[in-house]
């Protein structure tokens, strides 16, 4: 197999350009899951939830992301990367206003779980666009920058969050605060129309290997022999598979796929049972219980965003230079002790505020500069070309599956003490850290097409 060079010169300005764009599917992403944290306190008041209803009209959301994260792979495949995105961009704003304008929790919940099928569609096709069009060498950096976007997503929410926020549990100021998500919709709409479609996209497609190659000699800086290289290894790799025809379930869980898919189940499930989507969505009802006011902890929030946004660049500068292994279980093993540390101090008699604060901070950053940015990397790159599309998208729908339900079982977990439900998830990440250290292989610097390689070595998969 022929593998571009590690000194190949590429388009960096254009390869950027376009990745931030698709990026900007994670913003979106990051900016409905951030909203909800401001808007819990004011529902929860107003439509008399509690327990597991508030769990179901937060989680609901995740629902949604689910359902179309599972769709969302297929229709990619069939329609390209470029046209789902746009759909996806078209119905961000159009959920924006629904949400804003609802009457009631099942209408709210409604309109929640339309959102969620948007935000699922985007945690599919922005890094699966990203791993698509960017050079192996700096794929961990460009996908890592969709994590990024979704940190600042969630920070500008938050921002949104205290501007609005009163600390009168009767305003209907959360109504703004849902419809603030309609200008960075449109925004990305908008620039969607900018970027092309993904060139690999293009090559699994019997008539469009022209417009591949046009694409692949702009983003290698107009270097015909190397992009002719990266095109060769990419048909190469997809002459002796169905990939230009729908991959079948069968195919995705056969016995040659399925301990692949296991442990990209596997990474998915533990980044959200990690815990983050028990701290995160439930922030404002933590700091309450630790004794902190609503507005104030609006605040609060706005600074624990801060500290996720930038500890974000940390998981950019390393994960393409340690790799994403260490990463993980370094992230696993942090969070462990301090979510240990934040029962500890709930079980206090004189609970501190502040304390509790900068341990949510920390943890928080642990997350952000881990396993927030390493999965979805891991999630875009690890499967083979044959399966890509579909096992990116039952990857992600799995993803979210742990998600809904670790945000309908954290109120309730909540209710029955801080202490009990700061364990639990204290123990996951210790068995997440045993986990990465037995399964997950290193995938720094491969090419998408060497991913058959990494686990023909590793034994998962036999070789041709």
């Amino acid at each position: 197999m022929t593998t571009t060079s590690p000194k190949a010169k590429y388009n960096l300005l254009y390869v950027y350009f376009i990745c931030l764009v698709a990026a900007l599917g994670g913003l979106m992403f990051g900016f409905d899951l951030g909203i909800i944290t401001g808007i819990v306190p004011y529902i929860e008041h107003q439509f008399n939830l509690s327990g597991f209803g508030l769990g179901l009209v937060v989680a609901i959301f995740e629902l949604g992301a689910m359902t179309g994260a599972l769709a969302t792979g297929r229709i990619a495949d069939k329609f390209g990367r470029k046209k789902t995105l746009i759909s996806a961009a078209l119905l961000f704003a159009i959920t924006a206003v629904g949400v804003s304008f609802a009457n009631g929790a099942i209408l709210i919940g409604t309109w929640r779980f339309a959102q969620g099928i948007c935000v699922g569609a985007a945690s599919v096709l922005s890094p699966m666009y990203i791993a698509e069009v960017a050079p192996a060498r700096v794929r961990g950096r460009l996908v890592s920058y969709n994590q990024l976007t979704i940190i600042l997503g969630i920070l500008l929410a938050s921002y949104c969050n205290f501007y609005f926020g009163d600390n009168d549990l009767n305003s209907a100021n959360w109504r703004y605060m849902f419809l603030s998500a309609l200008v960075p919709s449109v925004a990305f709409l908008v620039l969607l129309f900018f970027i092309p479609e993904s060139p690999r996209w293009l090559i699994l497609q019997s008539h469009k290997d022209d417009e591949a190659d046009r694409i692949f000699v702009k983003i290698n800086k107009g270097n015909e022999v190397q992009a002719r290289e990266e095109i060769a290894d990419i048909r190469n790799s997809v002459a002796n598979d169905d990939s230009r025809s729908r991959v079948s379930l069968k195919t995705v869980f056969g016995r040659a796929f399925l301990p692949i898919v296991l442990i990209g189940f596997g990474i998915a499930f533990l980044q959200q049972f990690c815990g983050i989507n028990n701290v995160t969505p439930y922030m404002q009802k933590i700091f309450v219980m630790a004794g902190i006011e609503l507005k104030e902890g609006l605040l609060n929030a706005v600074f624990v965003q801060l500290v996720f946004f930038f500890s974000t660049f940390i998981a950019i500068g390393l994960i393409d230079k340690i790799g994403r292994k260490i990463l993980m279980l370094t992230g696993t093993g942090l969070m462990a002790v301090t979510l240990f540390l934040l029962a500890l101090a709930f079980n206090a008699e004189a609970k501190s505020g502040v304390y509790i604060l900068v341990l949510v901070m920390v943890y928080t950053g642990a997350f952000a500069f881990t396993l927030g940015p390493v999965v979805w990397v891991l999630i875009s790159e690890m499967y083979p070309n044959e399966i890509r599309g579909r096992a990116i998208g039952l990857t992600s729908a799995a993803l979210w599956l742990a998600t809904f339900l670790v945000v309908l079982v954290s109120p309730y977990l909540l209710n029955i003490g801080p202490v009990f439900n700061f364990v639990i998830f204290g123990a996951l990440n210790v068995a997440g850290f045993l986990f990465c250290l037995k399964y997950l292989p290193e995938t720094k610097k491969k090419t998408l097409e060497q991913m058959k390689e990494v686990w023909q070595k590793r034994g998962y998969l036999k070789a041709e």
